[in-house]
């Protein structure tokens, strides 16, 4: 099939006219090897999931980690953290379902939905601990999540990320979505009404965002075409 201009959903390099992702979010090889959790946020239809699913490819090709992307837009609407922690619990069990050396795990086993205040972390520590290989975790349209839901889930994703040299966790993470996943600090409750010192939201190192397109990577991506 010829190849085209794709401006629905992620780009993929054997259908669709396109530029290498990375290159438009700098090295982040070193803040994974490190272990570090990071954000990127763009606009809208800027990339961010085509260039999450290069780095997941490339990710996995030099086969030293498992690598998980996983996107959370399912979960949107789900306010209270009773519903919103099982619905991403959900979407991670399906995102593993279709990745290739994770398909076989059974997130979340038998734990009880109840639990929801400790949910995300125990299953993933679970999971880490059976893995042969560290895990890397991208998770797309982390924005989507909101109030309780998001509280509940940066908090269970910090207390693993800190409690990591007594056990198993996930090794880097990326929060993926439109706005920097701090902004959304402020439509929460006043930090000492919510947040206190150990604000979930302080998870992240890096924060970073794709950048546009420069005049010569533009006139590269219109000569495949022409």
């Amino acid at each position: 099939m010829q190849r085209y201009f794709n401006v629905a959903g992620p780009c993929e390099p054997d259908k669709h006219y396109m530029l290498p992702a990375a290159s438009r979010c700098g090295d982040l090889s070193t803040l994974i090897e490190r272990g570090l959790y990071f954000v990127i946020h763009a606009a809208r239809q800027s990339g961010k999931t085509t260039f999450l699913k290069e780095l997941e490819r490339t990710l996995r090709a030099e086969n030293n980690y498992h690598v998980l992307y996983c996107t959370l837009e399912t979960v949107q609407g789900y306010p209270n953290p009773i519903e919103g922690i099982p619905a991403i619990v959900s979407a991670i069990r399906t995102a593993m379902e279709r990745t290739p050396g994770l398909a076989a795990y059974n997130f979340s086993g038998n734990r009880d939905p109840k639990e929801y205040t400790r949910l995300v972390l125990t299953s993933f520590m679970d999971l880490c601990q059976e893995l042969d290989k560290p895990l890397i975790v991208l998770f797309d349209g982390s924005d989507c999540l909101c109030e309780g839901t998001l509280v509940t889930f940066l908090r269970q994703l910090r207390e693993g990320y800190i409690n990591r040299s007594g056990a198993p966790f996930i090794h880097s993470l990326a929060l993926v979505g439109m706005r920097n996943i701090r902004d959304y600090k402020a439509q929460l409750r006043s930090e000492s009404q919510t947040h206190g010192s150990a604000s979930p939201f302080n998870i992240v190192t890096e924060t970073m965002s794709l950048r546009n397109f420069t005049k010569d990577e533009i006139a590269f991506l219109f000569a495949q075409h022409t």
